[in-house]
């Protein structure tokens, strides 16, 4: 089973002329009266080292959540897994453990979190800038037939969507999710208006993708708005 997925998903990923990308979110609980001070640490910190090429590091305000999650922030990386470690290791810096600690200070650490996955499969590429997003986390059973019948949504819905990527998430894992599927979008009407078919064909796609997956565990979501990308 394991090489036919890792051959279905190298299909998938070759028919889109797309690199997978690794990623990284580090969760923050920032209180509402340090939010500009956090910000502007931030900001100081990464627009002022040098970032491998091939990385974006950007910030996102949490908007939309269920009540169990406590982060307010989205701190993201997101690059190929060589220059993500090459990024890694240059923590080791005096400047570091001064931007860490002062974070640190300004955070509260119930809500704080690692994660890190791959991306398997990338629709629209140039759309992977837009400034909203919505992340869905799943624990799959059977990921063969969850990705063929994303797969088989997306040739409906694709040409209609901002940027797509479907997931796994593989270190950080708190609730057993195995499978994210990650979406932008231009503006918050556009987000608000998720879910909603605009012709029968649509209609029809979205019935075959929740008939295919109804034996899967949909946990949870979240919508963010980028707050400021550096590269």
């Amino acid at each position: 089973m394991r090489i036919t997925f890792v051959i279905l998903t190298t299909v998938f990923s070759l028919s889109l002329g797309a690199q997978n990308i690794t990623w990284q979110n580090v969760n923050l609980n920032v209180p509402f009266e340090n939010t500009q001070a956090v910000f502007n640490l931030i900001d100081g910190f990464y627009s002022n080292i040098q970032i491998p090429e091939g990385i974006r590091v950007s910030l996102w305000s949490i908007e939309y959540k269920g009540s169990s999650e406590k982060a307010t922030h989205i701190l993201n990386f997101a690059g190929s897994k060589e220059n993500l470690a090459k990024f890694e290791s240059r923590k080791l810096s005096p400047e570091w453990d001064a931007y860490s600690s002062r974070l640190n200070s300004l955070t509260d650490r119930d809500g704080f979190a690692i994660t890190a996955g791959v991306t398997l499969v990338r629709y629209n590429l140039d759309k992977w800038q837009e400034t909203i997003a919505q992340s869905h986390q799943w624990k799959v059973k059977n990921p063969i037939k969850f990705i063929s019948a994303f797969a088989n949504l997306m040739s409906v819905f694709g040409d209609s969507s901002g940027y797509v990527s479907i997931g796994q998430t593989t270190h950080g894992v708190e609730n057993g999710e195995t499978h994210y599927i990650y979406a932008t979008f231009p503006d918050l009407v556009a987000a608000l208006d998720f879910g909603n078919s605009s012709s029968q064909e649509e209609s029809n796609a979205v019935i075959e993708w929740l008939d295919a997956t109804k034996d899967e565990e949909y946990t949870r979501s979240i919508t963010r708005v980028m707050l400021k990308s550096w590269e």
